[in-house]
């Protein structure tokens, strides 16, 4: 596949993006590897036949990473979330040859009553979903990790979803966090009870996640989330609906963990990396936060991220561009050390 020139200026320069926080040491014998991020895929549209998604799990496999998330949202807004459908990407799932860790996303619960996708009552949609991925402690792939689950805590024990693992020295770990409000909807039965519940639960496992990292000294952590959760990506003052609580939460636990932090999300279909988050719009930025947004939609392409313990930013994320499946649409430029926001291709 051939790039056009500014798409392979932009893939050059993110190796260039300086770390704006001091180094830690390594821990002994840590070493270099590397992870995939996937999410807001595979969307039928766009799926070429039902071609793209095996050539984007294709390309996955070729990089050998020692696992791959899907942050969420398998299937269109505008697609039926049947069992059939969800267990048809569950099989896909277990295509990756190695670990693949999934959370829920919006599209496969949280919007499944409106007509055009099903008129599915929400909370049995997400309690199916909790059936078919996560009635164990494991993985998906065709090799498989366990992973702790929030089960284990007997006040959040059906949040059998939200998990962690560790691997090189670092800590992952996925949150429900979901788009359209994460569910704080109120024109929708049930929705709003459902959300504050999430929601605590979800306070929770981030502070057991960071908790964790403190008292194994990990050298970083990683947190993904399907919602892009952020006020100033549209366009918006303060915190968007249904996102304050877990925002004030992880902006205290990262601020105060004070060693790389990763969140990784989907949502917008396209390509993003900042250095230094702002979680409020307008306020200052958490210098040792990353956020990746990685492709999805039309743009079937994925992420990989090298966890270089030796580096001062600890995480360094780039795209992976699937041969085969049409170029993105939109690739940010690098980011420029200390803004909050990346730069996006074609911006100053």
């Amino acid at each position: 596949m051939s790039l056009p020139r500014p798409i392979l200026a932009a893939l050059a320069a993110l190796t260039l993006v300086p770390a704006v926080f001091p180094a830690a040491a390594p821990a002994p014998g840590a070493e270099r590897f590397t992870f995939a991020v996937i999410g807001c895929v595979p969307y039928a549209r766009y799926n070429d036949g039902g071609k793209a998604f095996p050539r984007l799990i294709e390309e996955v496999n070729r990089h050998a990473p020692v696992f791959t998330v899907h942050v969420g949202d398998t299937m269109a807004g505008s697609e039926n979330a049947t069992d059939a459908l969800l267990l048809q990407r569950r099989d896909e799932f277990n295509t990756f040859a190695g670990p693949l860790i999934y959370t829920p996303g919006d599209n496969e619960w949280t919007d499944t009553h409106t007509a055009g996708a099903g008129g599915h009552d929400p909370l049995e949609r997400l309690a199916k979903i909790r059936e078919l991925y996560f009635a164990e402690e494991r993985s998906l792939g065709k090799t498989t990790i366990p992973l702790i689950s929030q089960r284990r805590d007997p006040a959040f024990k059906k949040f059998v979803e939200n998990a962690r693992w560790a691997h090189g020295g670092v800590v992952f770990a996925t949150v429900h966090v979901v788009g359209s409000s994460n569910n704080n909807q109120p024109n929708v039965p049930g929705a709003v009870a459902e959300w504050q519940e999430r929601d605590a639960a979800d306070e929770a496992w981030v502070r057991a996640v960071f908790a964790e990292a403190r008292s194994t000294n990990a050298l970083g952590v990683a947190v993904f989330i399907q919602a892009d959760p952020f006020a100033a990506d549209a366009g918006q003052s303060g915190y968007k609906n249904g996102f304050e609580r877990f925002l004030k939460v992880f902006e205290e636990e990262a601020r105060a963990y004070a060693k790389p932090v990763l969140l990784a999300h989907a949502d917008e279909h396209r390509f993003r990396l900042d250095y230094g988050m702002k979680f409020e719009a307008g306020a200052a930025p958490v210098a040792n936060v990353t956020r990746l947004e990685t492709f999805g939609d039309e743009n079937m392409h994925g992420s990989l991220v090298v966890v270089d313990p030796a580096s001062a930013q600890v995480f360094l994320p780039a795209p992976l561009l699937v041969p085969g499946n049409g170029l993105p649409k939109l690739l940010p430029a690098a980011p420029v050390a200390g803004r909050g926001r990346g730069a996006r291709a074609g911006q100053p």
